[in-house]
Order: structure tokens, then C-alpha cells, then sequence
């Protein structure tokens, strides 16, 4: 059962990228954004009036759920939808794959403990970022010599998404995990809404509501991809998974999400990966390993 339910988080999150594009393709970026919290807030909501869920929170307690989901989901996700208008799903899944990395970093630092710093742990990160690098370094040396690619854009935006996903499952431990004055799922309802809520905010004065005639078949079903499957039914799937395996060994399936973005964006936009993303992702995927193997005592 565990297996299974470590291939359905990895589908999950694998999905994500694609379904993404095919939103940003027709959509504005903060709109896409705001659509999919939305999405993902109207499920928890059903299920946790389905299931008689307490929601309250006290008013000095709502900045624990607004930090986690600034950090989980308002920034990353936009984040997110502005980078993918500029490069391929496939891109988007190992950039999100190189997770782990800077989770590792953000927890030597804030937590300590088990996640020190060690000389195979430290050349892990040194491969982690070489990968990336690997797979940027086309644009990047073309930008050297004059030659402007927007694909650069959508680098940085999806570090930066990496970046906060990363720092934001260590505060989660910090400040949801270990803290029990908010229950998990007033937490997880309020990280939705008040994220939803600012995303409409920044939308409106930002972008033109799209017209009804660019919400298709296909952008309403890539929204519900993305908000309920790749994000609250990820979710759930995650804290299940924790539950049975721990953490650490959870943060494993993290390999897997890269080569399911791969597959789809071979089979979906009929695009395959660069030999620089080919190698690039082999070289992460050995980066994380260095990284996550447990250090003995």
C-alpha cells in the first residue's frame, strides 16, 4: 500500500508541469496562479465539511498558516506559472526535483540536528547545483555572447519557486509540525485562503480578467490537475506517506516527479528532452543521493 501510495504522489506531482503550461498558455500567469489555489481551496473546503472539520483559528495564530503557505503555495505556485510560459514541463520537474537540495540547506541552518553538514553531504550540493547548471548552460552561454533567450527567465523563476519550496518544508516542521496550537487542517484550509485571497488582490491590479472564451476543456481540466490532484490531493497523499515512512524516506518519490513531466511532455507536446537535461537531471539525481543517504553515527 505504501508503494502505492508513493507512485500516486509522484503522478501527482509529475503532473503539475504540464498542466501548468497548458494553463499559462491561455491564461495570464497570476490568474493561472489564483485559479488553481482556488481549485485546491474549494476541495478542502467540500472535504472538510464533508467530514465535520473544526476550522477555527485564533487571530494571533494566523500568521502560521499565512508563512507556510506564502512560502508552499502563493509564491512557488506563481512563481511557477510565470517561469513555465518560457521553458518546457520537463524543465519545471526537475528544477522542482532539485527540491531536496535546498531543503537540506534551509534545515542544516534553521534545524540542525540530523541535517548537518557533512563532506558527502556538502559535494552533493556542489553536484545538485553543477546539474542545474548543466541544464541552463545552453541559454546561459548564449546570453554571454548576445544572443537573448527568454528561456533564461523561466530559469530563475523556477529556482526561485525551488528555492521556496525548499525553505518552506523546513517552517513547516518549525512552525506547523512541531507546534500544535493550530490543527492541521484549519492550518492547511487557511494556507489555501489566505493565498487565494492576496492572489485575487495581485491579479486584479495586475492582469485583465481573462475572457470566457480562453477558459476550454483543457484549461479547466489542467486546473483541476493542478489545484486538486498535483496540490491538495498531493498534500493528503504526502502526510500519509510521512506517517508510514518518515520523511526522509518520503522526500524519495521526489526523484520520480521529474521523469513522469518527462514522459508527459513527450507524449503530450511531443517533446523530448535535450542531452543537457538528460544529463543534467542524472547528475541531481546523484547529488540527492549524496545528500539524503543517512550519515552513521
Amino acid at each position: 500500500m505504501s508503494y502505492f501510495l508513493a507512485f500516486c504522489l509522484a503522478l501527482c506531482w509529475g503532473t503539475a508541469f504540464l498542466a501548468t503550461k497548458n494553463i499559462v498558455t491561455a491564461l495570464p500567469p497570476y490568474w493561472s496562479t489564483f485559479f488553481r489555489v482556488l481549485a485546491g481551496l474549494l476541495f478542502f473546503l467540500i472535504l472538510y465539511i464533508i467530514q465535520k472539520k473544526n476550522l477555527k483559528i485564533k487571530l494571533n495564530q494566523l500568521w502560521r498558516p499565512f508563512a507556510i503557505g506564502f512560502m508552499l503555495i502563493l509564491f512557488p505556485f506563481a512563481a511557477l506559472s510565470w517561469g513555465q510560459r518560457f521553458v518546457a514541463p520537463t524543465v519545471g520537474g526537475i528544477f522542482n526535483g532539485s527540491v531536496p537540495i535546498w531543503s537540506f540547506i534551509a534545515g542544516a541552518i534553521i534545524l540542525k540536528g540530523a541535517d548537518r553538514f557533512t563532506w558527502r553531504r556538502a559535494a552533493g550540493i556542489i553536484l545538485g547545483l553543477c546539474g542545474l547548471l548543466t541544464i541552463t548552460w545552453p541559454k546561459v552561454s548564449a546570453s554571454f555572447n548576445g544572443i537573448n533567450s527568454v528561456e533564461i527567465y523561466g530559469y530563475l523563476a523556477l529556482l526561485l519557486m525551488a528555492w521556496s519550496y525548499g525553505l518552506g518544508n523546513v517552517l513547516t516542521k518549525k512552525i506547523m509540525v512541531d507546534n500544535h496550537s493550530v490543527s492541521l487542517e484549519a492550518n492547511t484550509f487557511y494556507q489555501y485562503f489566505l493565498s487565494a485571497a492576496i492572489l485575487l488582490i495581485v491579479a486584479l491590479c495586475a492582469e485583465p480578467f481573462p475572457s470566457i472564451e480562453k477558459f476550454s476543456s483543457k484549461v479547466i481540466i489542467s486546473i483541476i490537475c493542478a489545484g486538486v490532484f498535483s496540490s491538495a490531493v498531493a498534500f493528503l497523499l504526502m502526510v500519509a506517506l510521512i506517517k508510514r515512512w518518515g520523511a526522509t524516506r518520503m522526500a524519495s518519490v521526489t526523484y520520480f516527479s521529474p521523469i513522469i513531466a518527462m514522459v508527459l511532455d513527450i507524449f503530450a507536446l511531443r517533446r523530448f528532452p535535450t542531452n543537457y537535461e538528460v544529463i543534467g537531471l542524472c547528475i541531481i539525481f546523484i547529488g540527492l543521493f549524496l545528500i539524503q543517504k543517512p550519515i552513521k553515527n
